[in-house]
């Protein structure tokens, strides 16, 4: 189905007023989208304008490429960067995603859509100093153009359909670049089959990031305690519910671990390692609580702590960020949702 055109006499200040009042922004000023600019976004997309994409939850109303196109030019996307939102919105409509459960829960989790490939210099997408942060334009609005589909084609808003109990600044726009040039490992998308000149990106429910400062330790048995105190706290969804948690190194934190001769797998296998859960770390209703989340595991009254993680490859692994000895951990959804790996073109 096409998408509906308005015609709108308004001053700029009057047109802004009138996005807003038809609750089609995310509380921050859009570019009208005009069919010339709609039709330049399509054609970089390099798909039919009609091509149906993905059915976007909770309304699970369809996501053509002009829908998306739509979202992406409020967004402030220039059209060359279409076909990484595209494939981000294939990816989280994927089952495994569970992006009704994402759109819809109390939790603070928003998609992380992270960028590999040639594509990320293509297009100006930040994968050094501030990765996470502003002032890259492809990083800001393809992470906007994002939550603006998940708005106004699957009705995700606050308060009504997500509720979110305090929501999260990664609900605005949540995408980087993995900093591949000063990575001492393969890249995500590598791990996942593709080749190292092939576009992809990885979509990932999380809430944002958590800083990891460790500016003292230089050998990797030292990092990982810092690291794990870290990823191991005791409030987030990963402790009742399993699941996925990604680990963004920055590239000193990495050397320091690939200096030690470790790959990303043994990274993972000594945080799961090391990561235990402690039952008497917590009060005795939560440890009642979690202890029926984990049916697989055995949480009986007399065990005092199990692993942190069902399976090391829980634990996703990237490199991003530039100088400086942090690194971040960005906490999942838990066992309810997966992450994605697509295609970008």
């Amino acid at each position: 189905m096409s998408a509906s055109r308005f015609e709108i006499d308004a001053a700029p200040g009057a047109l802004q007023d009138w996005f807003e009042e038809k609750g089609f922004t995310d509380g921050l000023p859009v570019v009208p989208p005009t069919p010339e600019l709609v039709a330049a976004m399509v054609a970089a997309s390099g798909l039919p304008a009609g091509d149906e994409v993905a059915a976007v939850a909770p309304s699970y109303a369809m996501a053509t490429v002009e829908k998306i196109a739509i979202n992406a030019v409020m967004a402030g996307c220039k059209p060359a960067y279409m076909p990484v939102i595209v494939a981000a919105v294939r990816a989280m409509a994927k089952p495994e995603f569970n992006l009704a459960g994402i759109q819809g829960t109390t939790h603070p989790v928003a998609p992380l859509v992270l960028v590999n490939g040639p594509i990320r210099e293509k297009l100006g997408i930040n994968c050094s100093s501030g990765v996470f942060g502003q002032g890259y334009r492809a990083n800001a609005t393809i992470g906007r153009a994002v939550r603006l589909v998940l708005m106004n084609i699957g009705q995700g808003l606050p308060g009504r359909t997500d509720m979110s109990t305090l929501g999260s600044p990664a609900k605005f726009s949540f995408c980087a670049g993995e900093n591949e040039e000063r990575s001492p490992w393969e890249p995500c998308h590598v791990e996942h089959g593709f080749a190292r000149e092939d576009d992809a990106v990885l979509v990932h429910g999380g809430e944002a990031p958590h800083n990891i400062q460790d500016h003292g330790s230089d050998n990797p048995d030292d990092l990982l305690k810092t690291v794990a105190s870290v990823m191991g706290t005791m409030g987030n969804n990963n402790v009742g519910l399993g699941g996925e948690m990604m680990l963004v190194l920055g590239p000193e934190h990495a050397a320091i671990l690939a200096r030690g001769g470790l790959s990303k797998n043994d990274v993972r296998d000594e945080l799961h390692r090391r990561l235990r859960f402690r039952f008497d770390a917590i009060g005795t209703r939560l440890r009642d609580w979690y202890r029926n989340r984990r049916p697989a595991v055995n949480c009986g009254p007399d065990v005092k702590e199990i692993a942190y993680f069902d399976d090391p490859k829980q634990i996703l692994i990237a490199v991003a960020g530039g100088p400086g000895l942090h690194s971040v951990v960005i906490p999942g959804f838990g066992g309810m949702s997966q992450h994605v790996v697509e295609r970008i073109g």
